[in-house]
C-alpha cells in the first residue's frame, strides 16, 4: 500500500502543480460556466496522470479520484477549511496593515497550498485504503 500510495503522491504533484496552467488554477472556483469547464478540465488532466502513475485503469477508482478532487477544487475547500479552524485566510492576510502584507499574503499561500495537497492525500488515502487494497 505504501508504494501505491508514492505513485498516487508523484501522480498528483505532477497533475496538480506541473500540468496545472495558470488560467485553470484562477478559473476552477469562479462561480461560472469557466469555473465549471476549467475545474473538470483539470480534474480529467490530474484523474489520468495519477491512474497512470498508480498503474489503474480501472474506471471506478477513477471516479473515486476525480469527484473528491472536483469538489476540493471547486468549492476551493481549503479556504473553507482554514476559516472554519481559524486559520490564515486570504482576506486576513489582504487586510493586514502591520507592515507584513507581503509576507501575510505570501505565507498564506504556502498555507493554503498545503491544506489543499492534505485534503487530496486524505482522499488517495482513502481510495487506496479502501477500494485497491
Amino acid at each position: 500500500m505504501a508504494d501505491l500510495f508514492v505513485l498516487a503522491f508523484l501522480g498528483h504533484l505532477v497533475g496538480d502543480f506541473l500540468l496545472q496552467p495558470k488560467w485553470m488554477a484562477l478559473e476552477k472556483s469562479s462561480r461560472s460556466w469557466r469555473g465549471d469547464f476549467a475545474c473538470t478540465a483539470h480534474v480529467a488532466i490530474y484523474t489520468a496522470v495519477v491512474c497512470t502513475f498508480m498503474g489503474s485503469a480501472n474506471l471506478w477508482v477513477a471516479a473515486l479520484i476525480a469527484i473528491p478532487h472536483w469538489i476540493i477544487d471547486r468549492w476551493s475547500l481549503a479556504s473553507t477549511w482554514l476559516w472554519f479552524i481559524g486559520g490564515r485566510t486570504f482576506a486576513a492576510a489582504k487586510a493586514s496593515e502591520d507592515g507584513n502584507r507581503e509576507f501575510d499574503v505570501a505565507f498564506t499561500c504556502i498555507v493554503y497550498t498545503f491544506t489543499d495537497s492534505a485534503l487530496h492525500f486524505l482522499s488517495l488515502w482513502a481510495v487506496i485504503q479502501y477500494v485497491m487494497v
